[in-house]
């Protein structure tokens, strides 16, 4: 298996295809940092009964790992600071959830929609 390293998205071939959910525009906007966008998606994971273990192994990435980017606290016990999820791990994470809040997130950040984003591309193309 992959490792923290450039996961593949081939367990995609082995699930039932189901669409990827967009999150409710409001569900993103009450989420105020990068870690509550992440636990969302997770929470709003399909199937429910899906485990950080098998999270971790769908998407290549450390179980421990996973353990830290979906905890509530943003600080360890100790004042050290959490692991937070990876951008290059995003894709294979919201392919494995099942939904695009991480994304979504993203661009309410930004305030761009996907549509101006693909407005703005056309233009400098």
């Amino acid at each position: 298996m992959q490792r923290e390293q450039g996961a593949s998205l081939d367990f995609l071939r082995i699930r039932p295809s189901e669409p990827m959910l967009f999150v409710d525009k409001a569900e993103i906007a009450r989420c105020v940092t990068y870690r509550q966008a992440v636990r969302l998606a997770w929470d709003m994971r399909r199937p429910r009964g899906m485990t950080m273990r098998t999270l971790a192994e769908l998407c290549g990435m450390y179980p421990q790992h996973v353990s830290s980017y979906l905890h509530e606290d943003a600080l360890m016990p100790s004042g050290a600071p959490r692991l937070n999820l990876p951008a290059e791990k995003i894709n294979a994470f919201e392919a494995a959830v099942g939904n695009y809040a991480v994304s979504q997130y993203l661009n309410h950040l930004g305030r761009l929609t996907i549509m101006q984003e693909v407005i703005a591309a056309q233009r400098v193309a």
